[in-house]
């Protein structure tokens, strides 16, 4: 009877730690696949961000085009360099840059 005792007590045991392996892998699992979610959700939000870069620096190059071409429309209107810096409240050099 004793011995019959020792052998239920150390199946029970081996029971409770395969349950307890068990439950700590389940819970690894649900880490991870939390993990992964966060990632995947990170990463759809880096494209976003990339893609909303991507469109501004498409709109500045835009915009500098259009200022570009506005100074070449003032120069073949008869106004100067120094003229256009003043009314854009910009230096000389700088209007130089633009439409080199």
């Amino acid at each position: 009877m004793i011995e019959s005792d020792g052998v239920i007590q150390m199946l029970e045991k081996r029971v409770e730690t395969i349950s307890d392996d068990g439950w700590k892998k389940i819970i690894e699992d649900f880490q991870k696949l939390h993990e992964n979610e966060e990632r995947m959700e990170l990463q759809l939000e880096l494209e976003e961000a990339q893609k909303q870069v991507k469109d501004a620096q498409k709109e500045v190059k835009e915009l500098n085009q259009e200022r570009v071409l506005m100074v070449q429309m003032m120069l073949k209107n008869g106004m100067s360099v120094s003229q256009i810096a003043k009314s854009l409240s910009k230096s000389e050099e700088e209007i130089m840059k633009w439409i080199s």
